[in-house]
């Protein structure tokens, strides 16, 4: 999945990265246990340095991480005073401000007190906040440190943006430990790693870079990316395989070196299906085995994704990999998000990626048709049957990351919908164009037309203009408000045809639904081609 966060209204925006090593260190800076940031040779001004340094208990388990940071600029225009903020609650993750310790600041002056106050939560367990607000006047440079203990074991499940201890080491989200500026004109970030708690051969990556990395923008983009440290394997062993690379702490039941390469091909087929991103950016997958719950699942942020896992289970030793996981989440990559409201949005970033996520395997050779039968009959099986179906989109955020099954109704929702436009789109075009077409043109203008505003009063511009036929109202009636779907007979191409059905549940009795059936004197070659 790919989380909605607190600024999923903002339109996607390109993010630099520099990576800058240090020779001699195994790809990692090493920081004297102790010294603050040392200034960077980047200009000074609008910049925030951070060193961490993971925290190892008794046991050797990572309890925590200690961050110390060094902060150079000006309060933005209209600012008063001093702001840091971190999540109270980020997508299901609880308690994430209330495990950050010791924060100390000080300038020139000496010591600077602050009052905390926290944002009124959010029902759905999306994200909001716990602000730390300078009690006076600050001069810059300003040091900030504190410690962020790991997330413990048990609470809800959901993504896994919260740090963990995994095999020695740590990893999580940006957004599940780190304190940053609110309010303050950063223009970059540069961040190292004191390893000094680990034994040999530890070392550190992240979404931005391996060892040191220089982050362009504001410091809020730290929060979007993946972080592990400790006895980390990769693959490959050195650099990268056409921009991709993997990292992981954990022994998991799969052969994680082979699923990572299979991974990479995968990751260079979605680079020339969608092929607007040209060269593919640089992809970094994360995978962590934790041994108690939470265990988070898959999730997509940035030019990467984590897979978070618990133990593996006797059935699961030696098989593949969840590779429609891995499909899942690098497709996010390329189809990204619409602006709207928080989590109201999930209909387009998970439902079409979930749609493409169905159908790409089978049409890049990675999977056969009839496997792609079963993945789009259990998409029309789980929408079906979910309680939620007739449920309006702001109606689901309300119970956002508190219910699984819920919160799923727009991948199910969206994929369906997708299909269904897709073939839409063909009819109404006469077979000259496909759904396809009209994202890539979409994709196109998000990422290089200025002042494009991509959001559900444009969508529903877009496709009434490309189709006709009432489909602004159909959007509003079937994806925000709750109207079931019943996608055409051919949504799935011609190798598949509607049929009614009834699915048996163990509490509600029989629901009516449609499954689609494989039309068997169609040949596999112009399934894949369609």
């Amino acid at each position: 999945m790919s989380a909605d966060v607190r600024c999923a209204a903002r339109r996607l925006r390109a993010i630099m990265i520099a990576a800058a090593f240090l020779t001699g260190a195994a790809g990692c800076a090493t920081a004297r246990k102790g010294a603050p940031p040392r200034p960077s040779q980047e200009t000074a001004a609008g910049m925030l340095e951070i060193v961490l340094r993971p925290v190892r208990d008794a046991a050797g388990v990572v309890s925590a991480i200690d961050v110390d940071a060094v902060l150079r600029g000006a309060l933005q225009p209209g600012a008063e005073a001093l702001v840091l903020d971190t999540p109270v609650v980020y997508a299901g993750v609880y308690g994430i401000a209330d495990r950050v310790e010791d924060l100390r600041a000080s300038d020139a002056k000496g010591a600077i007190s602050f009052a905390a106050a926290d944002e009124e939560p959010h029902p759905g367990g999306f994200p909001h906040y716990r602000r730390w607000t300078a009690q006076r006047a600050v001069t810059f440079p300003v040091r900030i440190r504190y410690r962020s203990r790991v997330q413990p074991a048990g609470g809800p499940g959901g993504p896994p943006f919260g740090i963990r201890p995994s095999a020695g080491g740590v990893s999580g989200a940006g957004s599940g430990f780190l304190v940053l500026p609110e309010n303050v004109e950063v223009a970059k970030s540069r961040v190292r790693w004191d390893l000094s708690g680990f034994e040999k051969n530890a070392s550190a990556a992240t979404t931005f870079g391996e060892g040191v990395f220089i982050l362009e923008g504001p410091a809020d983009g730290l929060r979007q990316g993946w972080y592990m440290a400790g006895p980390i394997e990769r693959y490959p062993d050195k650099g990268d395989v056409g921009g991709f690379s993997a990292h992981w702490l954990g022994a998991f039941p799969f052969d994680a070196r082979a699923e990572m390469a299979w991974a990479g091909e995968a990751y260079d087929y979605l680079a020339k299906f969608f092929r607007y991103l040209d060269p593919a950016p640089r992809y970094r997958v994360f995978m962590r085995l934790v041994e108690t719950p939470p265990y988070g699942g898959g999730t997509a942020l940035g030019d990467s994704f984590m897979l978070s896992r618990g133990p593996a289970r006797p059935e699961e030793i030696g098989a593949e990999g969840p590779r429609d996981v891995f499909f899942h989440e690098m497709i996010h990559r390329w189809v990204g998000g619409i602006e709207g409201p928080q989590g109201v949005t999930s209909w387009f970033s998970e439902g079409l990626t979930t749609y493409y996520a169905a159908l790409l395997p089978m049409r890049g050779g990675f999977e056969s048709v009839d496997k792609y039968g079963e993945r789009i009959n259990a998409l029309a099986r789980a929408y079906y049957v979910n309680p939620a179906r007739n449920w309006t989109a702001h109606e689901i955020v309300e119970v956002g990351f508190r219910d699984g099954t819920i919160r799923h109704r727009p991948y199910q929702l969206g994929a369906l919908y997708f299909a269904d436009l897709d073939a839409r789109i063909r009819a109404a075009s006469s077979g000259a164009r496909t759904l396809h077409d009209f994202m890539h043109e979409i994709f196109v203008r998000r990422e290089t037309e200025e002042g494009f505003v991509f959001d559900h009063a444009a969508w529903k511009a877009l496709v009434e203009a490309e189709i006709g036929d009432g489909a602004a109202a159909a959007f509003e009636r079937i994806v925000l408000s709750g109207e079931t779907i019943i996608p055409v007979s051919n949504a799935f191409g011609p190798c598949f045809e509607r049929r009614e059905t009834r699915f048996e549940t163990e509490d509600r009795g029989e629901i009516a639904g449609y499954e689609w059936r494989r039309v068997e004197t169609i040949p596999d070659s112009i399934c894949r081609n369609y």
